[in-house]
């Protein structure tokens, strides 16, 4: 029987993705657990496995479309006979054979119908220029407006004349083509680029376009404030330094430090791991914490899971084993997780501030900064060198408002400040 492929959602957040390849073709077949094809979106590829035994009868979309989700992209044949047994068959028909005529329902209830359309549409229905009523149904009444179309002298199909909404259709389709202002005004901004001398015009890879156009609309969407200060990690570039002359087994970064700190502040305020969504404020009783990775791609933001109550050393190695996942394109659908905050640290390009923007379905981005030698006045006033570290918190205003972010911005403060704090939790 002829069934249809859609394509999953994998991730709370996402609402589309990229066919990038196909690794059954049409005619194939492939047994249950065969990977049929592969769905990257702005954040990882996922292959795809057969749930039965089949085979493929048509890919309705192409390697490198993007697809919404739930969308149809193909077809396949599980092998079962198609139509119902004779007992069933008859059943059917029975059943259908003692229910009224759709055709009469619609008549019968035509002129009820209409009655209640002109009370909703304050009792002055529309009315050709002879001065007749025009009976039109409510969508076929939207759809004219929607495309410009008079319903005066329309002739409709519908019962007792009634325009539906197949007559608007065929009356739009048959006047000259209009351009709407809006769409003149969208064709305008779509124009070709015209490249001058020594310009070029490249194409973003499907991974490109989709990052873009989910961080415009995080940008657009998420009310985003943000929070800076400096961090005093004089003592942290020191104790990093001596724990990784102690031993080689875990060699830490400043990074592994940061994430530590991050998910040691959601576990003290469990009211910010939480996100927004169109049903309601979703909380999460796992800690995870997302860790932005450059890659050839752009930029990628696993999450390294379950990291609230961990030693130092299993965090450094949950880590680590992402990130390197993340670099080599073998990220898995676990290490999305589901973080509340990203950190995205850009210490090493040598910048002090960076305001960032929070990666869609999250509530908050810690942007790093690089770790910098100034003289600050000691106790008695004399000064005294001192490393610092520029941190911007970038926050959605609908889960965390600026005392909250800043109480929460502080307890990370205060865990790099304290740094043994981080390994003797």
């Amino acid at each position: 029987m002829r069934q249809a492929l859609t394509l999953p959602k994998l991730g709370l957040t996402m609402t589309e993705g990229i066919v990038s390849e196909w690794l059954v073709q049409p005619g194939a077949t492939f047994d249950a657990g065969d990977v049929l094809y592969v769905v990257e979106n702005d954040k990882v590829a996922n292959e795809i496995e057969a749930e039965a035994k089949g085979t493929l009868l048509e890919a309705v979309v192409a390697a490198g479309d993007t697809v919404p989700v739930g969308d149809v992209i193909g077809y396949w044949d599980d092998g079962e006979a198609e139509g119902m047994a004779p007992a069933q068959e008859n059943k059917a028909h029975a059943e259908a054979s003692s229910k009224p005529n759709p055709d009469q329902i619609v008549a019968a209830a035509a002129p009820v119908q209409q009655a209640a359309d002109d009370r909703k549409l304050g009792g002055t229905a529309q009315a050709h220029a002879d001065g007749q009523r025009i009976v039109a149904t409510p969508y076929a009444r939207k759809l004219a407006g929607e495309q410009g179309v008079s319903l005066d002298g329309l002739a409709g199909t519908g019962p007792n004349g009634r325009i539906v909404a197949s007559d608007v259709e065929v009356a739009s389709a048959a006047r000259p083509a209009a351009i709407p202002h809006k769409l003149k005004a969208e064709a305008i901004a779509a124009a070709p680029v015209k490249l001058q001398a020594g310009q070029s015009l490249i194409a973003p890879t499907g991974m490109q376009a989709t990052i873009a156009r989910r961080l415009k609309a995080s940008k657009q969407e998420i009310p985003h404030f943000y929070l800076a200060l400096d961090i005093d990690v004089t003592r942290l570039v020191t104790l990093r330094k001596e724990v990784n002359r102690a031993q080689e087994t875990h060699r830490l970064t400043l990074n592994h430090f940061i994430v530590m700190a991050v998910a040691q502040a959601l576990r003290q305020m469990p009211e910010a791991n939480r996100v927004w969504t169109d049903e309601g404020i979703l909380s999460f009783s796992q800690i995870d914490v997302g860790v932005a990775v450059g890659t050839e791609d752009g930029l990628l933001a696993p999450a390294v899971c379950d990291v609230g109550s961990v030693s130092m050393g299993v965090l450094t190695e949950r880590l680590n084993a992402v990130i390197e996942r993340a670099r080599v394109g073998r990220m898995n659908q676990a290490d999305l997780g589901s973080p509340a905050i990203t950190v995205s640290n850009a210490g090493m390009h040598h910048v002090h501030f960076m305001g960032s923007i929070i990666n869609p379905g999250q509530a908050m981005i810690l942007g790093v900064g690089s770790v910098k030698a100034v003289f600050r006045p000691d106790n008695d006033g004399q000064p005294e060198l001192r490393q610092e570290m520029g941190v911007v918190l970038s926050a959605d205003h609908r889960i965390i408002d600026g005392v909250r972010g800043l109480k929460f911005l502080n307890i990370v403060r205060e865990l790099l400040e304290q740094p043994v704090r981080l390994l003797v939790h």
